[in-house]
């Protein structure tokens, strides 16, 4: 048999295609389209009975999961004695091939790494000298003995010089203005970020956040 006879044909229709003008096909380009053609009706069952008046009082709107919820959804330490529920739970632990919780002491190695982080362990070290020397040392000059520097010296923590020897208000007057000098020289944006963070820690507090 002729191959010309079949490869003739083949090559006219891939000309004929190649010469065809593209159609163009219109997508969704915006998000209003995308939400409108992505728009379901919903189900028969969440819309009211037109027929009766709605809501009547003795009507209920039954819309069931699409599949049941599995009783380990729920702590085994919340369920009552009589709820089923904890056979449930018995039986899926001791099911073949489960690991059954508590059959033996667990080892450091089935254990978490521990967490590693700085303990504060309290200490009692400093005695009424020790707190008069403090005080001394900060009214003499606040800025040469901050706090940290005296929480270093006696082996204390910041927590505590700031509770037995605070500072004067002539030095809290005169770090307000260094921090008011140093505001000063924001921009915009830096100034705007400092207000929404004390803004987010507000809400924090608050727990609107």
């Amino acid at each position: 048999m002729d191959l010309r006879f079949l490869v003739r044909p083949v090559a006219q229709l891939l000309a004929t295609a190649c010469r065809a003008p593209l159609v163009p096909r219109r997508g969704h380009k915006t998000a209003a389209r995308t939400k409108r053609a992505l728009k379901i009706a919903p189900h028969d069952s969440f819309l009211p009975d037109r027929a009766a008046a709605f809501p009547a009082a003795d009507s209920i709107i039954y819309n069931p999961p699409a599949s049941e919820a599995s009783p380990a959804h729920t702590p085994f330490i919340f369920l009552p004695p009589s709820d089923p529920r904890r056979s449930a739970l018995l039986r899926m632990r001791n099911r073949p091939g489960a690991p059954a919780p508590h059959a033996q002491p667990l080892t450091e190695a089935d254990l978490p790494p521990r967490m590693r982080y700085k303990h504060r362990n309290p200490r009692y070290n400093l005695q009424e000298e020790d707190v008069a020397e403090m005080r001394r040392l900060r009214a003499q000059d606040p800025i040469k003995w901050s706090v940290n520097r005296l929480a270093q010296k006696f082996d204390c923590s910041e927590v505590f010089v700031k509770m037995a020897a605070p500072a004067s208000r002539e030095h809290h007057e005169w770090l307000k203005a260094k921090m008011d000098r140093k505001t000063a020289r924001w921009g915009p944006k830096k100034t705007q970020a400092r207000e929404d963070r004390k803004l987010r820690a507000e809400l924090v507090y608050r727990g609107q956040l």
